[in-house]
């Protein structure tokens, strides 16, 4: 007598697995999309000034977003995401932000950000006049090498934010 175990179907072991009670594999849980208003901030120094944590005078930065309110977000470092940690104008603008936070996280991956200013979304970018090329962050034009320049352009009329 030869046993074909080799036949052996999916729904065979499907079934198996049902009547013993066992649970397939959970589902891994998927990133939140998000969309932030805030300002960059070093969240080392922000948990300083908040909670006396000891720094070193000259510490390496760890930026994040601080929400209008008060949340704070680890920034990751992407390609899309780089102007954010290393153009300091950046920091001083009403940003918003739209991303992933991860789940059990509050890890943040930047897809996309813009700033408001006098009440009005504004487009933020890297340009080369020479190439008319964009980039998304600060640097030297991929083309002719001639450094790039920041434009904060209004999006259009329909970008004003409404009053509460």
């Amino acid at each position: 007598m030869t046993h074909n175990f080799h036949r052996i179907t999916p729904l065979f072991i499907l079934l198996i697995l049902f009547m013993s009670g066992a649970k397939p594999p959970a589902e891994e849980p998927k990133p939140k999309e998000v969309e932030l208003r805030g300002k960059i901030v070093c969240l080392a120094e922000e948990m300083h000034t908040h909670y006396k944590v000891e720094l070193f005078g000259n510490h390496e930065h760890l930026y994040g977003v601080k929400t209008e309110d008060g949340k704070y977000y680890t920034l990751l470092r992407t390609s899309l995401a780089e102007a954010l940690f290393v153009d300091e104008r950046l920091h001083e603008k009403d940003l918003v932000i739209k991303g992933r936070v991860f789940p059990q996280t509050q890890l943040l991956e930047v897809t996309r950000f813009s700033s408001i200013k006098d009440g009005v979304f504004h487009d933020l970018y890297y340009y080369c006049d020479t190439c008319y090329i964009r980039a998304v962050a600060p640097g030297n034009c991929d083309c002719c090498q001639a450094p790039v320049v920041l434009i904060e352009r209004p999006l259009n009329v329909d970008s004003t934010i409404p009053s509460p």
